[in-house]
């Protein structure tokens, strides 16, 4: 026989059971509506993007990149951009190396170029942004983030420099790899030329990144962005060193060079108009 202890307790448990049952039920009907009512609507609007980039791999070659983005949203989901900028590029230490010691190496009469070895300068590209997915972040309960993740691909033109790591137009000194004019032979950094043979050209290049956007305001957002740069390699095969040390034309252009991969990690500010 239940007494009227047992009664409270049993009436307790089923008006919490029942609380927590309402609570779960809201809780399902509200979170697609906060999913849907999007912080700031972008379509039929204009946005500014700077960014800055950094190489993620450095095998011959680093770039670091600041980038210009306007963009015009058709959708909620789809922009149109056009970026432009400016690599910072240089040569890595690995490289270096490989130019001094092969120098100094009296084995290799003919021989081909290295891979890989353009670094990329100006640019500017086209291409369509698609944001399919669209969420939102409780990381602070007064502040929430909400995010897009997207795709973007797209193409233009660059300007390309290429110094050789084999070719000296002008050997100081063999047997210490020195193709430059520094004053001290140990002290590569007291150099003010270097005489390694240097190409430039304008060639196409196509992009493709994957990217997400926070938007912690209505018209502000941050973005992290990778993205690779695929541009065509060239590069010269069967080379004379004798020739070339002569001042004579020497070797002929890879017949399949392949292409290159920039791949860069992007960190930029948007903000929409």
């Amino acid at each position: 026989m239940l007494t009227v202890r047992s009664l409270r307790v049993l009436t307790t448990m089923i008006l919490a059971l029942t609380a927590l049952n309402a609570a779960g039920q809201q809780e399902q009907l509200l979170e697609p509506a906060v999913v849907r009512n999007r912080l700031y609507r972008p379509a039929g609007n204009l946005e500014f993007s700077p960014s800055v980039g950094v190489s993620m791999l450095t095998y011959l070659t680093a770039h670091y990149t600041l980038d210009v983005g306007v963009a015009y949203n058709l959708f909620d989901t789809i922009a149109v951009e056009g970026r432009a900028g400016y690599a910072f590029s240089r040569q890595t230490g690995l490289a270096r190396s490989i130019s001094e010691s092969f120098l100094g190496r009296d084995d290799k009469k003919v021989t081909d170029e290295l891979q890989d070895l353009w670094r990329m300068n100006l640019h500017g590209i086209f291409g369509v942004r698609w944001a399919p997915v669209y969420g939102k972040l409780s990381l602070l309960a007064e502040v929430p983030a909400h995010f897009q993740v997207y795709l973007w691909g797209g193409g233009g033109m660059a300007s390309f420099q290429r110094q050789s790591l084999i070719q000296c137009s002008q050997v100081v000194n063999r047997d210490l790899g020195i193709c430059d004019d520094r004053t001290d032979p140990l002290d590569r950094s007291t150099s003010s030329e270097n005489f390694w043979v240097k190409e430039s050209r304008v060639a196409p290049v196509v992009s493709a990144a994957v990217g997400f956007r926070f938007f912690a305001f209505e018209r502000h957002g941050v973005k992290f962005e990778l993205r690779d740069w695929v541009f065509r390699d060239a590069y010269r095969v069967e080379l004379s060193r004798d020739d070339w040390e002569a001042g004579r034309e020497t070797g002929t252009p890879a017949a399949s060079p392949g292409f290159t991969h920039l791949v860069q990690f992007d960190i930029g500010y948007t903000f929409l108009f």
